[in-house]
């Protein structure tokens, strides 16, 4: 690609888009990432509808301009809205937030990417929606379409998102529209009801890849149950985890119709969202042992702190509390069980204490509300704070939360992990192992995305105003990543400056992939090195 190409590329889209529809001067401000990479970014297109989506992809072939997708950009810790190669032109999704279909009877909704976990909140409380939005920890703000793709995960009852993804259009790299068989064989609403359609099934190309651009999502929602209780545990013991870790498979397995999914967080993340970062603390930006202990002690943190919740009628639930009591009991020193009762309740009995007291129980009662409010399906940025614990700035009451604006310094390590104490331990070690070497925290949180594997998600937080920080947090995610190779645990996801993973030369991976995309995308303009590697065409 040259910059001749480009302008060519760019005066035509402006004739297509509108002065509105596109940003040159200043893209690169676009490119705000809490990785710390910085990429070249020479344009910023946004479309308003699919039809100037394809029109925009015909331009890019002709000119043979590189294109790279983005839902919202909010792809915190992953490289937010940068693309993995210099020079993409950058396509912004966010303006193709429409809704286009609701069956409130069936529970299936159809989303384009600019669609955010807030606005299908919003949109359900107006429709009479009574059913769940698959919400994440990284706020209102981001796209639902972007983290199905991604292949995203959540606590509610429908953990893994992209199962709940039914049906897809996209565009492909020629501006041709890509539709599943039943559709267009006539069958738009059973397709919407039915994930596999018929024939192969080729939806799952346009999740972690890069073989079109899509622009309308139908999903599955999960209905908001008769009561959502959630549940808290923890032992003080870090002994007794590889005897916790059975013990939370046998619960999946023994409550699977009712409780989706379990947590479990180390010290330091739990003091991540209790307490600012002690700075004078630190020795090389990462806390002593004996300090965390002593801030643990402060603070009344455990070892591990497990939560869940039970989505269930009345009499299921108080059925599948006694299960609860029953299995985790034995492994833990606490089980306790919370609803929205219980924390009106506790903010009643804040007004009335005194002083240091009264914040520390309203504190709590706030961050049990958060918790509460993304188990109901309703998104919020309280876990988002986590990103602001080594730098960055909160932005104004009022103000989304916005780390790559912000200035914040996080870097996503999300393993996948075996249910298995043994393996848990061995993971647990490598993580504190390696960590501190770049004085990096260890903060581990291990989330069930099934009753056999755990996803880990341990951020890489850092000061990104400082440029040795940011080397060593990066220097950190590949030295982990090398490790988990070795030992068995390796990323769900991968960031854009972990593409090259994927890599491996003469595998049968590589070769597929790379055959799919040169027949589908011969110039290789849509999204060069995401997931599929980068071949020369002579390989091809």
């Amino acid at each position: 690609m040259n910059s001749t190409s480009t302008e060519s590329a760019i005066a035509e889209w402006a004739a297509i888009l509108g002065d509105s529809g596109i940003v040159a001067a200043g893209a690169a401000d676009f490119g705000a990432s809490t990785i710390g990479t910085k990429r070249s970014i020479p344009a910023v297109l946004r479309p308003d509808n699919q039809e100037q989506v394809a029109a925009v992809l015909k331009i890019a072939q002709r000119w043979q301009v590189a294109i790279y997708p983005v839902s919202t950009g909010n792809n915190w810790g992953y490289g937010s809205a940068n693309p993995v190669e210099d020079g993409c032109v950058i396509l912004d999704l966010s303006r193709l937030n429409r809704i286009s279909d609701f069956d409130p009877e069936m529970g299936v909704v159809t989303v384009g990417p600019g669609v955010t976990q807030g606005a299908l909140r919003d949109f359900l409380d107006h429709h009479d929606g009574d059913y769940l939005v698959p919400v994440t920890g990284a706020g209102p703000t981001c796209s639902i379409l972007g983290n199905a793709l991604e292949r995203g995960y959540g606590i509610t009852p429908i953990t893994d998102h992209f199962s709940a993804v039914t049906k897809i259009e996209a565009i492909m790299p020629d501006g041709t529209l890509y539709q599943t068989p039943l559709s267009e064989l006539g069958g738009t609403e059973v397709d919407g009801l039915f994930k596999w359609g018929v024939g192969p099934y080729l939806d799952g190309l346009f999740s972690q890849g890069n073989f079109g651009v899509v622009v309308n999502m139908t999903i599955a929602l999960a209905p908001i149950p008769e009561t959502v209780t959630a549940f808290f545990f923890s032992t003080k013991d870090d002994a007794r985890l590889e005897a916790l870790v059975p013990t939370v498979r046998a619960v999946l397995r023994a409550l699977g119709g009712s409780v989706a999914a379990i947590n479990l967080l180390n010290s330091q993340r739990m003091l991540s969202m209790m307490t600012p970062f002690p700075e004078d603390k630190a020795v090389d930006g990462v806390l002593p042992s004996h300090e965390v202990e002593s801030l643990a002690y402060r603070y009344g943190v455990p070892a591990w702190s497990g939560v869940g919740a039970i989505y269930a009628t009345k009499e299921v639930a108080r059925a599948a509390r006694r299960t609860l009591r029953r299995l985790l009991g034995p492994v833990t020193d606490r089980l306790v069980f919370i609803n929205q009762r219980k924390v009106d309740m506790a903010r009643t009995i804040a007004r009335v204490l005194p002083g240091r007291l009264a914040t520390r129980v309203k504190g709590m009662a706030d961050t049990l509300s958060g918790a509460l409010e993304i188990m109901h399906g309703t998104p919020n940025d309280v876990a988002l704070s986590l990103a602001y614990w080594r730098s960055g700035s909160l932005p104004d009451t009022g103000r989304p939360k916005n780390p790559a604006r912000d200035g914040c310094g996080l870097i996503w390590f999300a393993p996948l992990v075996p249910i298995r104490g043994k393996d848990v331990r061995r993971y647990i070690d490598m993580i504190e192992r390696i960590c501190p070497q770049y004085g990096v925290n260890p903060l581990i949180t291990l989330t069930t995305v099934n009753d056999r594997c755990f996803d880990s998600t341990v951020p890489l937080l850092f000061d990104r105003g400082d440029a040795d920080a940011t080397a060593r947090a990066n220097d950190c995610y590949r030295a982990l990543f090398n490790a988990g190779q070795q030992e068995g645990f390796l990323p769900y996801r991968l960031n854009i400056d972990g593409m090259g993973a994927l890599n491996t030369g003469d595998s049968a991976f590589s070769r597929l992939t790379s055959q799919l995309k040169a027949a589908v995308d011969p110039n290789f303009i849509l999204a060069p090195g995401r997931y599929v590697p980068r071949v020369k065409h002579s390989e091809v």
